[in-house]
Protein backbone atom coordinates (compact mmCIF):
# COMPACT_ATOMS: atom_id res chain seq x y z
CA UNK A 1 0.00 0.00 0.00
CA UNK A 2 2.84 2.43 0.82
CA UNK A 3 4.27 1.81 -2.67
CA UNK A 4 0.94 2.86 -4.18
CA UNK A 5 1.10 6.30 -2.59
CA UNK A 6 4.70 6.72 -3.71
CA UNK A 7 3.58 5.91 -7.25
CA UNK A 8 0.63 8.32 -7.07
CA UNK A 9 2.93 11.14 -5.96
CA UNK A 10 5.36 10.32 -8.76
CA UNK A 11 2.49 10.38 -11.26
CA UNK A 12 1.38 13.77 -9.94
CA UNK A 13 4.76 15.50 -9.96
CA UNK A 14 5.82 13.70 -13.13
CA UNK A 15 3.08 15.56 -15.00
CA UNK A 16 4.57 18.92 -13.95
CA UNK A 17 7.99 18.58 -12.27
CA UNK A 18 8.61 22.33 -12.38
CA UNK A 19 5.71 22.84 -9.94
CA UNK A 20 7.38 20.63 -7.33
CA UNK A 21 10.76 22.25 -7.92
CA UNK A 22 9.24 25.72 -7.50
CA UNK A 23 7.56 24.68 -4.26
CA UNK A 24 10.69 23.20 -2.70
CA UNK A 25 13.33 25.51 -4.17
CA UNK A 26 11.72 28.89 -4.99
CA UNK A 27 13.34 30.38 -8.08
CA UNK A 28 14.93 27.09 -9.20
CA UNK A 29 14.53 25.83 -12.78
CA UNK A 30 13.87 22.16 -13.57
CA UNK A 31 16.21 20.69 -16.19
CA UNK A 32 15.49 16.96 -16.34
CA UNK A 33 15.12 13.84 -14.24
CA UNK A 34 18.07 11.69 -13.30
CA UNK A 35 18.20 7.91 -13.09
CA UNK A 36 16.86 7.17 -9.59
CA UNK A 37 18.83 3.95 -9.16
CA UNK A 38 21.98 4.52 -7.12
CA UNK A 39 24.18 1.72 -8.40
CA UNK A 40 26.60 1.37 -5.49
CA UNK A 41 24.05 -1.31 -4.55
CA UNK A 42 20.35 -1.79 -5.17
CA UNK A 43 19.07 1.53 -3.80
CA UNK A 44 16.42 3.66 -5.48
CA UNK A 45 15.39 7.12 -4.38
CA UNK A 46 11.87 8.39 -5.07
CA UNK A 47 12.90 11.39 -7.20
CA UNK A 48 16.18 12.86 -8.39
CA UNK A 49 15.91 16.03 -10.48
CA UNK A 50 18.61 18.09 -12.14
CA UNK A 51 17.81 21.74 -11.38
CA UNK A 52 19.43 25.15 -11.50
CA UNK A 53 19.03 26.96 -8.19
CA UNK A 54 20.52 30.32 -7.41
CA UNK A 55 22.73 30.06 -10.47
CA UNK A 56 24.15 26.63 -9.60
CA UNK A 57 23.43 23.18 -10.99
CA UNK A 58 22.36 20.85 -8.18
CA UNK A 59 20.30 17.71 -7.69
CA UNK A 60 16.95 17.88 -5.89
CA UNK A 61 16.25 14.64 -4.05
CA UNK A 62 12.67 13.99 -2.82
CA UNK A 63 11.19 11.16 -0.77
CA UNK A 64 7.41 10.71 -0.30
CA UNK A 65 6.21 9.15 2.94
CA UNK A 66 2.76 8.05 4.08
CA UNK A 67 3.87 5.75 6.89
CA UNK A 68 6.56 6.65 9.39
CA UNK A 69 10.02 5.10 9.21
CA UNK A 70 12.35 5.34 12.20
CA UNK A 71 15.28 4.94 9.77
CA UNK A 72 14.13 7.80 7.57
CA UNK A 73 16.95 10.21 8.44
CA UNK A 74 19.56 7.51 7.83
CA UNK A 75 17.94 6.57 4.51
CA UNK A 76 17.85 10.17 3.30
CA UNK A 77 21.48 10.66 4.30
CA UNK A 78 22.42 7.49 2.44
CA UNK A 79 20.59 8.54 -0.74
CA UNK A 80 22.12 12.01 -0.53
CA UNK A 81 25.69 10.80 -0.06
CA UNK A 82 25.46 8.10 -2.74
CA UNK A 83 24.04 10.59 -5.22
CA UNK A 84 26.76 13.10 -4.38
CA UNK A 85 29.49 10.48 -4.82
CA UNK A 86 28.09 9.17 -8.10
CA UNK A 87 27.34 12.53 -9.72
CA UNK A 88 29.84 14.95 -8.12
CA UNK A 89 26.98 17.42 -7.71
CA UNK A 90 25.61 18.89 -4.49
CA UNK A 91 22.31 17.29 -3.43
CA UNK A 92 19.40 18.92 -1.59
CA UNK A 93 17.11 16.40 0.14
CA UNK A 94 13.44 16.83 1.09
CA UNK A 95 11.01 14.37 2.70
CA UNK A 96 7.31 15.06 2.04
CA UNK A 97 4.90 13.48 4.53
CA UNK A 98 1.35 13.06 3.21
CA UNK A 99 -0.75 12.50 6.36
CA UNK A 100 -0.44 12.66 10.14
CA UNK A 101 0.40 9.64 12.24
CA UNK A 102 3.39 8.30 14.09
CA UNK A 103 6.68 9.88 15.05
CA UNK A 104 8.56 11.84 12.41
CA UNK A 105 12.35 11.87 12.54
CA UNK A 106 13.42 15.50 12.40
CA UNK A 107 16.70 16.79 10.92
CA UNK A 108 19.60 16.92 11.27
CA UNK A 109 20.85 13.36 11.03
CA UNK A 110 23.77 12.94 13.41
CA UNK A 111 26.09 10.00 13.85
CA UNK A 112 28.54 9.80 16.72
CA UNK A 113 31.39 7.51 17.70
CA UNK A 114 32.53 7.64 21.31
CA UNK A 115 30.92 11.04 21.71
CA UNK A 116 32.53 12.45 18.56
CA UNK A 117 30.22 13.64 15.74
CA UNK A 118 31.39 11.94 12.54
CA UNK A 119 28.37 12.76 10.34
CA UNK A 120 26.04 15.77 10.56
CA UNK A 121 23.52 15.99 7.72
CA UNK A 122 20.73 18.49 7.17
CA UNK A 123 17.58 17.82 5.16
CA UNK A 124 14.05 19.25 5.02
CA UNK A 125 10.77 17.75 6.24
CA UNK A 126 7.51 18.98 4.74
CA UNK A 127 4.31 17.92 6.52
CA UNK A 128 1.47 18.61 4.12
CA UNK A 129 -1.11 18.93 6.92
CA UNK A 130 0.84 21.95 8.19
CA UNK A 131 1.11 23.63 4.78
CA UNK A 132 -1.44 26.43 4.21
CA UNK A 133 -3.65 25.74 1.21
CA UNK A 134 -2.85 29.17 -0.22
CA UNK A 135 0.74 28.05 -0.84
CA UNK A 136 -0.34 25.48 -3.45
CA UNK A 137 -2.66 27.98 -5.14
CA UNK A 138 0.22 30.14 -6.29
CA UNK A 139 0.85 30.63 -10.01
CA UNK A 140 3.17 27.96 -11.33
CA UNK A 141 2.09 25.34 -8.79
CA UNK A 142 -1.15 24.28 -10.53
CA UNK A 143 0.24 20.78 -11.04
CA UNK A 144 0.16 20.27 -7.26
CA UNK A 145 -3.50 21.25 -6.77
CA UNK A 146 -4.61 17.61 -6.16
CA UNK A 147 -2.70 17.85 -2.86
CA UNK A 148 -4.97 20.62 -1.53
CA UNK A 149 -7.15 18.24 0.55
CA UNK A 150 -3.97 17.15 2.39
CA UNK A 151 -3.09 20.71 3.42
CA UNK A 152 -4.03 22.49 6.64
CA UNK A 153 -7.84 22.48 7.08
CA UNK A 154 -8.10 20.99 3.59
CA UNK A 155 -10.16 17.87 4.36
CA UNK A 156 -13.52 19.47 3.62
CA UNK A 157 -15.95 19.21 0.70
CA UNK A 158 -15.46 22.93 0.09
CA UNK A 159 -11.73 22.44 -0.56
CA UNK A 160 -12.41 19.45 -2.83
CA UNK A 161 -14.89 21.52 -4.86
CA UNK A 162 -12.33 24.30 -5.07
CA UNK A 163 -9.68 21.82 -6.23
CA UNK A 164 -11.96 20.46 -8.96
CA UNK A 165 -12.85 23.97 -10.13
CA UNK A 166 -9.24 25.14 -10.24
CA UNK A 167 -8.01 22.04 -12.04
CA UNK A 168 -10.64 22.51 -14.72
CA UNK A 169 -10.03 26.26 -14.96
CA UNK A 170 -6.26 25.82 -15.37
CA UNK A 171 -6.48 22.99 -17.91
CA UNK A 172 -5.30 20.29 -15.50
CA UNK A 173 -8.50 18.19 -15.44
CA UNK A 174 -6.37 15.12 -16.27
CA UNK A 175 -5.26 15.25 -12.63
CA UNK A 176 -8.80 14.81 -11.26
CA UNK A 177 -8.37 11.05 -10.58
CA UNK A 178 -5.32 11.89 -8.46
CA UNK A 179 -7.38 14.48 -6.57
CA UNK A 180 -9.87 11.76 -5.73
CA UNK A 181 -7.12 9.41 -4.56
CA UNK A 182 -5.45 11.98 -2.31
CA UNK A 183 -8.74 13.27 -0.87
CA UNK A 184 -9.60 9.67 0.06
CA UNK A 185 -6.56 9.65 2.34
CA UNK A 186 -8.11 12.24 4.66
CA UNK A 187 -11.87 11.75 4.16
CA UNK A 188 -12.27 9.06 6.81
CA UNK A 189 -15.77 9.68 8.19
CA UNK A 190 -18.56 7.64 6.63
CA UNK A 191 -20.59 10.68 5.51
CA UNK A 192 -17.51 12.37 4.02
CA UNK A 193 -16.48 9.22 2.15
CA UNK A 194 -20.00 8.86 0.74
CA UNK A 195 -20.01 12.48 -0.44
CA UNK A 196 -16.56 12.15 -2.01
CA UNK A 197 -17.50 9.00 -3.88
CA UNK A 198 -20.72 10.51 -5.22
CA UNK A 199 -18.99 13.76 -6.23
CA UNK A 200 -16.41 12.03 -8.38
CA UNK A 201 -18.87 9.52 -9.82
CA UNK A 202 -20.65 12.50 -11.37
CA UNK A 203 -17.49 13.15 -13.38
CA UNK A 204 -16.93 9.54 -14.43
CA UNK A 205 -16.66 10.33 -18.15
CA UNK A 206 -14.08 13.04 -17.52
CA UNK A 207 -12.11 10.80 -15.19
CA UNK A 208 -12.06 7.85 -17.59
CA UNK A 209 -10.67 10.04 -20.37
CA UNK A 210 -7.62 11.17 -18.41
CA UNK A 211 -4.10 9.77 -18.64
CA UNK A 212 -3.96 9.45 -14.83
CA UNK A 213 -7.08 7.25 -14.81
CA UNK A 214 -5.68 5.05 -17.58
CA UNK A 215 -2.40 4.61 -15.73
CA UNK A 216 -4.25 3.72 -12.52
CA UNK A 217 -6.27 1.15 -14.47
CA UNK A 218 -3.07 -0.34 -15.90
CA UNK A 219 -1.67 -0.69 -12.38
CA UNK A 220 -4.86 -2.50 -11.34
CA UNK A 221 -5.89 0.04 -8.68
CA UNK A 222 -9.18 1.15 -10.21
CA UNK A 223 -10.03 -2.36 -11.37
CA UNK A 224 -9.79 -3.51 -7.78
CA UNK A 225 -12.13 -0.71 -6.71
CA UNK A 226 -14.64 -1.60 -9.42
CA UNK A 227 -14.49 -5.27 -8.52
CA UNK A 228 -15.26 -4.37 -4.93
CA UNK A 229 -18.33 -2.39 -6.01
CA UNK A 230 -19.43 -5.26 -8.25
CA UNK A 231 -19.24 -7.77 -5.40
CA UNK A 232 -21.15 -5.37 -3.17
CA UNK A 233 -24.01 -5.04 -5.66
CA UNK A 234 -24.10 -8.80 -6.20
CA UNK A 235 -24.38 -9.45 -2.48
CA UNK A 236 -27.05 -6.75 -2.07
CA UNK A 237 -29.18 -8.37 -4.80
CA UNK A 238 -28.81 -11.83 -3.22
CA UNK A 239 -29.72 -10.42 0.19
CA UNK A 240 -32.93 -8.94 -1.22
CA UNK A 241 -33.99 -12.31 -2.61
CA UNK A 242 -33.14 -14.20 0.59
CA UNK A 243 -34.91 -11.65 2.79
CA UNK A 244 -38.10 -11.91 0.72
CA UNK A 245 -38.11 -15.52 -0.49
CA UNK A 246 -35.49 -17.73 1.19
CA UNK A 247 -36.23 -20.85 -0.97
CA UNK A 248 -34.77 -18.98 -3.97
CA UNK A 249 -31.34 -18.46 -2.33
CA UNK A 250 -29.48 -21.09 -4.38
CA UNK A 251 -30.98 -19.89 -7.66
CA UNK A 252 -30.23 -16.26 -6.78
CA UNK A 253 -26.63 -16.99 -5.85
CA UNK A 254 -25.96 -18.92 -9.07
CA UNK A 255 -27.56 -16.36 -11.38
CA UNK A 256 -26.51 -13.09 -9.74
CA UNK A 257 -22.82 -13.90 -9.24
CA UNK A 258 -22.55 -14.46 -12.99
CA UNK A 259 -23.51 -10.82 -13.68
CA UNK A 260 -20.44 -8.55 -14.01
CA UNK A 261 -21.97 -5.35 -15.36
CA UNK A 262 -22.48 -2.72 -12.62
CA UNK A 263 -25.37 -0.97 -14.36
CA UNK A 264 -27.16 -4.28 -14.90
CA UNK A 265 -26.70 -5.19 -11.24
CA UNK A 266 -28.14 -1.84 -10.18
CA UNK A 267 -31.19 -2.39 -12.38
CA UNK A 268 -31.49 -5.96 -11.11
CA UNK A 269 -31.75 -4.71 -7.52
CA UNK A 270 -34.67 -2.51 -8.57
CA UNK A 271 -36.36 -5.35 -10.48
CA UNK A 272 -36.06 -7.72 -7.52
CA UNK A 273 -37.37 -5.09 -5.12
CA UNK A 274 -40.53 -4.32 -7.08
CA UNK A 275 -41.42 -7.93 -8.00
CA UNK A 276 -44.65 -8.69 -6.13
CA UNK A 277 -44.33 -12.39 -5.37
CA UNK A 278 -41.96 -15.35 -5.33
CA UNK A 279 -42.82 -16.39 -8.87
CA UNK A 280 -42.09 -12.87 -10.13
CA UNK A 281 -38.65 -12.89 -8.47
CA UNK A 282 -37.96 -16.36 -9.88
CA UNK A 283 -38.78 -15.16 -13.40
CA UNK A 284 -36.43 -12.16 -12.98
CA UNK A 285 -33.64 -14.51 -11.96
CA UNK A 286 -34.31 -16.94 -14.82
CA UNK A 287 -34.26 -14.05 -17.30
CA UNK A 288 -30.62 -13.45 -16.37
CA UNK A 289 -29.63 -16.39 -18.56
CA UNK A 290 -30.06 -14.16 -21.58
CA UNK A 291 -27.97 -11.42 -19.99
CA UNK A 292 -25.17 -13.86 -19.19
CA UNK A 293 -25.11 -15.16 -22.76
CA UNK A 294 -24.81 -11.61 -24.05
CA UNK A 295 -21.85 -10.74 -21.82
Amino acid sequence: MAKRWDDLMKMLVGANPQALVSLLLPGARFLDERDKELKARTVEADLLYNVIWKGRKIILHVEFQRKRDKRMALRVWEYNVLTRCLTSRPVYSVVIYLVKGGKIIEPPYKEEIAGEVVHLFSFQNIKLWEVPAELLKQAGLEGLLPLLPLTRDGNTPKVVEETIAQLQATGHQDLLPLSYAFAALVFTKSADKHWLKERFEKMQEILEGSWAYQEMVQKGWIQGHEEGRQEGFQQAAINIVVARFAPLESLASAKITAINDLKRLQQLIIDLSISRDQEGVRQVLLSLDGDNAAQ
